[in-house]
């Protein structure tokens, strides 16, 4: 009410609100450089970040056609004679990982660079640089590569490197498992294991009953005259 005068304890808490006012005002009166000093860095900060994901994102487009300028020129099949494409495919793909190696690109550049390589002939340094693609990249690559790895070490007689390789994969799950099984398979047929292959050829069917590769992992087991098992029944549709 208008004209009402103040309790003491109103007059107290009114004399403690303004000291601590007077008290605030002379903190950020003395801290007001150090405080335009946070702001302004605060700023810069805040700059960097746009500015970093700006640049980052044109890097990674650019990293995107360099990396598919690789990838055409190895499948090009208009390049004639055949070393001459991987050739130029693998100088393509160096190329992408020496100017962009720190992006995913890279990693898929060094892929191809691996394929190239092995077609020409250098198949240790093939097989370094795909162990490094199976090694560090992420989902959209790494099981491409160790499945290639696995199939590099067969071919060039790394037989039990082979197996090795595939068995992680497999029990990774990082690529199609009826591909990798049946492969294992073959591979561990070939290589005096029967057992072992037919536990893989069996979990074809077992596992992946629509696998374009259940016929042959069927037909497999047929041949060394064990039973084929019985793919799981689908489960009944719901009304």
């Amino acid at each position: 009410m208008a004209g009402a005068r103040l309790s003491r304890h109103e007059l107290k808490s009114q004399d403690e609100i303004t000291t601590s006012l007077r008290t605030i005002t002379g903190i950020l009166q003395e801290k007001q450089k150090e405080i335009l000093v946070g702001v302004v860095v605060l700023l810069l900060v805040v700059a960097a970040v746009v500015g970093w994901r700006a640049y980052s994102g044109r890097r990674n487009a650019a990293a995107a056609v360099q990396l598919a300028t690789a990838i055409s020129t190895f499948e090009d099949l208009t390049i004639k004679p055949e070393k001459t494409r991987y050739e130029k495919a693998a100088a393509e793909a160096q190329k992408t990982i020496d100017s962009y190696g720190s992006t995913s690109a890279a990693t898929i550049a060094r892929y191809y660079l691996a394929l190239s390589q092995e077609r020409l002939g250098d198949s240790a340094t093939a097989e370094k640089n795909l162990q490094e693609v199976a090694d560090r990249g992420d989902g959209s690559i790494k099981g491409v590569a160790q499945f290639a790895l696995g199939h590099l070490q067969a071919k060039h007689g790394g037989s039990a490197k082979a197996i090795e390789t595939l068995t992680r994969l497999y029990d990774s799950g990082t690529y199609p498992k009826s591909s990798v099984a049946y492969d294992l398979a073959a591979l561990l047929e070939a290589n005096g294991q029967p057992a072992k292959a037919q536990e893989y050829y069996a979990k074809v069917i077992t596992d992946s009953p629509e696998s374009r590769f259940r016929q042959e992992s069927e037909s497999a087991l047929k041949r060394m005259g064990v039973p084929v098992p019985a793919p799981p029944v689908p489960a009944p549709a719901k009304p």
